[in-house]
């Protein structure tokens, strides 16, 4: 039987909330396509682990036998890709990689509420200013840009928002990782998660999208100073926007986006770690009792999504496997606030 992926499983969710999706070209995955994901060394095993939803665990490591279900090539998910996954993983009785590729097709196609919390993620491409005052600058929105959920933001789209905050000398919240709202990988146990990381000083629209200007805060701190140094060596790439629709048009035709959005209200801007990743990590976490259910599973997780080493991921996964069997989530994220400090105390 093969095992769901995990790490495919989250980068499958993070190619969807980056817009990253193929919906309608047919998929077809061949030798010479999984050599183009092993690089010119043929050695990248991370990198082809990930475009794959199964795992069979009775394959050598570092085999192409070992990875199963691939969905995805060149960066980019297919939706024919899943829907194959989905059909042969049901023909295979392998549940676990059905109800995955089910549930990000479900994502895929089904529209978001008009009236919720939206969030869109971008790749940050930023600049500091000079000397490490913590100033940088870089777009928070691209405008006419399909994303994964089919809507496209429009010019003007950030006007009125942008005079409301002006009218009242404020600006949007510059947090990390959206703070509890975004309910990172660890949850939202973090007491420190709505404390602003920064100011923004300046946002104003272009013909290119939402231009902003920042200043991270605190740099005397550890916490300052980790977050600098993570965007200054390009490890905190992302940039997301938290708001809600406020005016669009939906789209009459199959091959039209579903929204265009044109006003909205903007609540936040933040810079992240997975751009639009966040939703799959917690995803992975959230659902892990019902995914994992031997040691072995366990540890792989630690290791591959956690960042653990391979001796710390052995070890936590010895002790702490049967402690995070059956809980519920509030218990669950109390249990990944535990590993998070794990982590910090095996770097």
């Amino acid at each position: 039987m093969t095992d769901l992926n995990l790490v495919g499983e989250s980068y499958a969710h993070s190619l969807v909330s980056a817009g990253k999706v193929d919906k309608t070209s047919a998929w077809s995955f061949d030798a010479a396509d999984g050599n183009a994901l092993l690089g010119k060394g043929g050695d990248d095993w991370e990198n082809y682990s990930k475009h794959h939803l199964g795992l069979d665990r009775s394959a050598n490591d570092k085999t192409k036998a070992r990875f199963k279900y691939p969905f995805a090539k060149t960066d980019k998910l297919y939706r024919s890709g899943l829907i194959a996954a989905k059909h042969r993983a049901a023909q295979q009785n392998d549940a676990a990689v059905e109800k995955a590729a089910a549930a990000l097709l479900e994502l895929i196609d089904k529209p978001k509420s008009a009236g919720g919390y939206d969030r869109k993620a971008i790749n940050f491409e930023f600049k500091f200013s000079g000397g490490d005052t913590g100033s940088f600058e870089g777009y928070g929105s691209v405008f006419n840009n399909e994303d994964a959920y089919r809507d496209v933001m429009l010019p003007g789209a950030f006007t009125k928002t942008l005079a409301d905050y002006k009218s009242r000398g404020k600006m949007p919240k510059m947090l990390l990782n959206h703070g509890s709202m975004g309910g990172g990988l660890f949850g939202s146990s973090d007491p420190m998660a709505d404390l602003p990381i920064g100011k923004w000083t300046d946002m104003s629209e272009d013909s290119h999208g939402l231009h902003t200007k920042g200043q991270l805060i605190n740099l005397d701190t550890e916490r300052g100073k980790t977050i600098h140094g993570a965007m200054k060596e390009g490890q905190l790439d992302g940039l997301s926007i938290g708001y809600t629709a406020t005016g669009f048009t939906r789209g009459a035709k199959d091959n039209e986006p579903r929204r265009k959005i044109h006003e909205v209200k903007l609540w936040e801007v933040s810079p992240v770690t997975f751009p639009a990743n966040d939703q799959a990590m917690v995803s992975s976490v959230k659902s892990i009792a019902g995914q994992i259910t031997t040691v072995r599973q366990f540890e792989d997780f630690l290791r591959d999504v956690g960042g653990f080493s391979h001796f710390a991921a052995k070890s936590i996964a010895q002790k702490g496997f049967r402690a995070m069997e059956s809980e519920s989530d509030a218990r669950l994220d109390a249990f990944m606030a535990s590993l998070r400090d794990a982590k910090q105390a095996t770097a």
